[in-house]
């Protein structure tokens, strides 16, 4: 027996006093509206109708049986609004993957705004350097991510905005002179690195390669995992560190912190945004369609 049909067959009844009104609002014979009402008695095991020559009235077990068929009915009713609302991109929640710079200093000001345009859904933003997010992408642990380094070919992606690298350092720092090769005096500085499966610490590290440096040649004397750590270091004269600009724009500004000059082109690194499609609910369509605007 199905108890859903047989409880809107109940619930008809007791609201109209009749197996007969009942029959003809639901466009069923009486003998099923009788067969539906019978059913339910056999199995609550207690009678729900008081019959009488007027019509039916319910009784004890059938008023509690009422109280909960409504809620019922209202749940279905509302399970069905918010369904409606998920399909259409009003409702639902966006679980969204970031590494460290695009979630402190690029995404808050977007997603804001995004969040104020759709004030009927909900954002979860997870953290972490560009590799740990990559990998939790891939595991399937979010729909949507933003990264730091180039994703690889089989992964759908966007290309979102581009990040300049700066050797950043405190200003007491001593200038390093321009006409020495920087094979010379770079490797001597003291370093603060981030951890390798960073974005940023990759990026820092192909560029030192095109200058003929690698890791093993520099004086690390700290390393870091977040942009934070490293800007707070820096700031407290421990070492020299490659630092995205959008960290530091404000430190660079106001001369708490200076960009050593390096030769060559400014090291620049791009930020991707990934998705794994189909994209459900249809809310995280609507943020894709948003997010890869914004580059």
């Amino acid at each position: 027996m199905s108890y859903i049909q047989s409880l809107t067959v109940f619930l008809q009844v007791a609201e109209e006093g009749s197996f007969s009104a009942a029959a003809k609002k639901l466009a069923l014979t009486q003998p099923t509206v009788s067969f539906h009402i019978d059913n339910l008695e056999k199995n609550f095991g207690c009678p729900l109708f008081t019959r009488t020559s007027k019509g039916v009235s319910l009784t004890i077990y059938g008023e509690k049986l009422y109280e909960t068929t409504r809620t019922i009915n209202g749940l279905v009713a509302s399970t069905h609004s918010e369904i409606q609302a998920m399909t259409q991109g009003s409702r639902g929640r966006i679980l969204l993957g970031a590494s460290t710079i695009p979630a402190d200093y690029i995404l808050p000001p977007l997603l804001a705004r995004f969040l104020s345009e759709h004030p009927g859904l909900t954002l979860s933003l997870v953290t972490g350097d560009s590799q740990t997010i990559l990998k939790r992408f891939t595991q399937g642990e979010f729909p949507i991510a933003v990264i730091g380094s180039k994703p690889d070919d089989s992964l759908i992606s966007q290309p979102l905005w581009t990040d300049a690298l700066v050797l950043a350092a405190h200003p007491d720092f001593k200038p390093v002179s321009g006409t020495s090769p920087v094979k010379d005096w770079l490797p001597a500085l003291p370093f603060i690195l981030r951890k390798e499966s960073s974005g940023t610490a990759r990026s820092a590290l192909d560029a030192l390669a095109r200058l003929g440096i690698t890791a093993a040649d520099l004086t690390v004397v700290m390393e870091a995992g977040s942009n934070q750590a490293i800007k707070a270091a820096i700031m407290n004269k421990i070492g020299v560190g490659f630092i995205s600009a959008w960290a530091v724009e404000s430190e660079l500004a106001s001369g708490q912190l200076i960009a050593l000059p390096l030769p060559g082109t400014a090291i620049k690194r791009q930020f991707y945004a990934l998705s794994r499609q189909p994209l459900r609910p249809a809310c995280l369509e609507t943020f894709w369609q948003y997010l890869i605007k914004q580059n």
